[in-house]
């Protein structure tokens, strides 16, 4: 593969040539520090040539008469220091002309022309020493031929992703080797990892370059924005596919803990993917979040997270990586030296790399506001930003974007997830001429287009017409600001146009003051029953609003919300006689039914509800269930279960007579269905589980299912005799040596001063 090094940093090349040389001497290459040096930037004591220094130009965006007049700057350095040989490595793809007219000048300390290494020897030694090449991953993942693959890949045209966008962001990016090396372990070894980390940290970043790198090993990428259901259905056996969950758990934990259902089917997945070839899924969320989830979700808290989660924590950034994290962007957005001299002033940009708020997410967004900000001091401006991250986008916020904008980011708060371009409108609007007629504000046709257009690229990204904030940290200055607004929050409350937007108002804190919680109770209550249709999957939609309202009330303790989850539990029987007279074969919208019934019960169970369930009538949700499997030609073992779960609430005895359709139907899964299923259990504990089933409904249904449990015995034994492959691949950590003290990266920072001749 052939470099053109546009992608590296004036940094990055020289670490790139200092592996290389040390590859092809053998030895270990010392590195020196900028000013101290006199035109050394590496240096080689061998034993037979004596003293060998080298000098790293990275020239690939500058004309050759540049680096002409560099050299001949440089050559009095080389003469007082003297060396018995010098090399000239640059990133500038020489010819032979020009080769010979720099071997003119620096003669006799080139012994012969071949001490000048221009791009295509820069190539060569790539090709001769490809374990380089694999280290310094930068490189390759911003070559010709990766980003042309990113270019044609489906999900990326989807996305709307420019070639230049994409390579800004490998540009910028960093390699971590801890971080990096740590999540394709993992991935190798367990197909399945989860990066979390708190909020700012790179997550999403680190994801992205995993994904680029599985798409230059040919795998088809699958971003799953709101539902794992997504990468069910973009599943494809044969195919080599990575997947990406960005963000899982949502903003507050909220979705995955209401949402118990989504729990186990991504469990599920998880544990499928971990056992094919050729299948990666890269889950993102912030680790605090991770922690609510596990510690509310039963599905996430069975799970041993801990063998394939990869937490990318600030500890994961040395000294050195911050130090560079800075540098690259310092470079990229082109900040002027008289801001690098600010910082600095009495080595003080030491106090930017050392602040315990550090993050890569605080670097770029200070990048992207000082000059909005009007100027200024620049280290000042970069400290108070460190110093208050609340603070960042409250300029900018309050003062510099129109009332418009101003709504629209306020309304997007509601939503825990993408939404789409139109579903946002559709609500922006009443909402936002609400807001102007409270305030006396003029209105216009196209304010919300306008709105868009104004917060695109600071506080919004547009990705396939869906709508959601540029990072986490808008997010939660919009919801921190929503709580110190009363009547911000409470014309929120009062434009919501469904329940789960409402519920998601509910999610921002538990101190709501009296005005607030006033707001979002009346909101509750004017959505609770919007939009359900009671003939077909009505009691599934208002069961889990009332299991979500349920959870969120443990902490929020209103009697107004508990009351309303008691109501919906003494309707559970009639509502579900309502479902069983307009059953029918066609009616797919029920197909899950008992599976559905089961994820009410429990997490209103769970929820705190045990006693009010205790007291409801069964008599009618057994016909409910005898129906369903009269209709049905699909079920699974699960299904049966609920019987056996529910069997004490039974005002009948289970068995055949009564239970006739069910009867069959168990038949007919033990006939038909059962073995089948079998075949796709992947791990010996659901295997157990599964037996363990079939053990219960044939006690339960007086049954035979020896068959049934014969070929779970067998699939048992089956999981026994397949080891667990480990990989022994072993990654070559990055030798950064050059960042091991503050004067050493002060000399980092210094040298872009000199960006005027000689930085790209």
């Amino acid at each position: 593969m052939e470099y053109d090094f546009k992608s590296l940093f004036d940094y990055d090349f020289e670490l790139l040539c200092c592996d290389l040389l040390s590859a092809l001497l053998k030895k270990r290459i010392e590195n020196f520090r900028r000013g101290k040096d006199l035109g050394i930037d590496l240096r080689y004591a061998g034993t037979s040539q004596g003293r060998i220094v080298v000098q790293c130009k990275h020239f690939a965006n500058t004309p050759f008469s540049g680096l002409y007049r560099a050299v001949v700057k440089e050559y009095p350095k080389i003469k007082k220091l003297n060396p018995e040989r010098y090399l000239l490595i640059t990133s500038y793809f020489l010819t032979p002309v020009e080769k010979e007219r720099l071997f003119d000048v620096l003669k006799p300390y080139c012994k012969s022309i071949d001490d000048i290494l221009g791009g295509n020897e820069v190539n060569t030694l790539l090709r001769e020493h490809p374990e380089v090449e694999r280290v310094h991953y930068k490189l390759w993942l911003t070559s010709t031929a990766v980003l042309q693959k990113i270019l044609h890949s489906e999900v990326y045209q989807q996305s709307e992703i420019l070639q230049e966008e994409i390579k800004d962001k490998l540009k910028l990016y960093v390699q971590s080797q801890t971080a990096y090396g740590k999540a394709r372990k993992v991935l190798d070894n367990y197909n399945c990892c989860i990066i979390s980390g708190i909020p700012g940290i790179g997550k999403t970043t680190l994801a992205e370059i995993l994904l680029i790198y599985y798409l230059d090993q040919d795998y088809q990428i699958v971003k799953i924005q709101s539902d794992i259901k997504e990468a069910l259905k973009a599943y494809t056996p044969g195919v080599k596919q990575v997947f990406l969950y960005d963000d899982f758990l949502g903003d507050t934990a909220l979705e995955i803990k209401a949402n118990k259902n989504e729990g186990k089917e991504l469990i599920s997945f998880m544990k499928h993917i971990s056992r094919q070839k050729g299948k990666k899924f890269i889950l993102t969320t912030r680790e605090y979040i991770l922690n609510q989830a596990c510690q509310s979700n039963e599905e996430l808290a069975r799970q041993d997270f801990k063998y394939d989660k990869c937490v990318i924590s600030l500890e994961d950034y040395t000294k050195a990586d911050r130090a560079r994290i800075l540098y690259n962007h310092l470079c990229f957005y082109n900040i002027s030296n008289a801001c690098i001299k600010d910082l600095l002033v009495n080595k003080r940009i030491m106090n930017i790399i050392n602040h315990p708020n550090y993050s890569p997410r605080l670097i770029e967004s200070v990048m992207n506001l000082y000059h909005s900000s009007g100027g200024g001091k620049f280290y000042e401006f970069f400290m108070n930003t460190l110093s208050h991250p609340d603070k960042l986008w409250e300029k900018s916020f309050c003062r510099q974007i129109s009332p418009a904008a101003r709504d629209l980011l306020l309304l997007v708060c509601s939503f825990s997830s993408p939404v789409s371009v139109a579903r946002l409108k559709e609500c922006y609007e009443p909402y936002h001429r609400h807001k102007a007629l409270l305030e006396n504000r003029s209105l216009s046709s196209i304010d919300f287009k306008d709105a868009l257009r104004e917060t695109e690229g600071t506080f919004i990204i547009i990705d396939r017409s869906y709508i959601s904030y540029h990072n986490p940290s808008v997010r939660d200055f919009i919801q921190g600001y929503l709580l110190e607004n009363d009547v911000e929050y409470r014309m929120l409350c009062e434009g919501a146009q469904d329940f789960d937007l409402s519920l998601q108002l509910a999610g921002f804190h538990e101190d709501l003051c009296i005005a607030q919680r006033n707001s979002l109770i009346d909101a509750v209550k004017r959505t609770y029953n919007s939009g359900v249709q009671y003939e077909c999957g009505g009691f599934q939609v208002m069961g889990n609003r009332a299991v979500k309202l349920a959870r969120i009330n443990k902490n929020l303790k209103f009697p107004e919300f508990h009351n309303m989850v008691k109501e919906f539990i003494d309707k559970i029987p009639d509502l579900l006689e309502e479902e069983r007279k307009n059953m029918t074969n066609e009616n797919c919208c029920l197909k899950e039914a008992p599976h559905e019934l089961r994820e009410i019960l429990e997490g209103l169970k769970a929820a705190g509800y045990g006693e009010s369930l205790v007291r409801m009538e069964y008599g009618k949700v057994f016909e409910y269930l005898q129906a369903w499997f009269f209709w049905s030609i699909i079920y699974s073992i699960e299904d049966f279960m609920l019987f056996r779960d529910l069997s004490s609430e039974c005002p009948l005895e289970i068995d055949a007579f009564n239970f006739p359709d069910v009867y069959l139907a168990l038949e007919d899964f033990r006939d038909n269905i059962a073995e089948e299923h079998i075949q796709y259990i992947d791990y010996e504990s659901d295997c157990d589980e599964y037996l363990e089933s079939i053990e219960a409904l044939q006690n339960l249904f007086k049954i035979d299912l020896s068959g049934v449990r014969r070929a779970a015995e067998e699939r048992f034994f089956e999981l026994q005799d397949v080891e667990d492959e480990e990989d022994d691949y072993e990654y070559r950590e990055e030798k950064i040596n050059q960042l091991l003290n503050d004067e050493v990266i002060l000399d980092m920072f210094q040298s872009l001063l000199e960006r005027g001749e000689s930085f790209v």
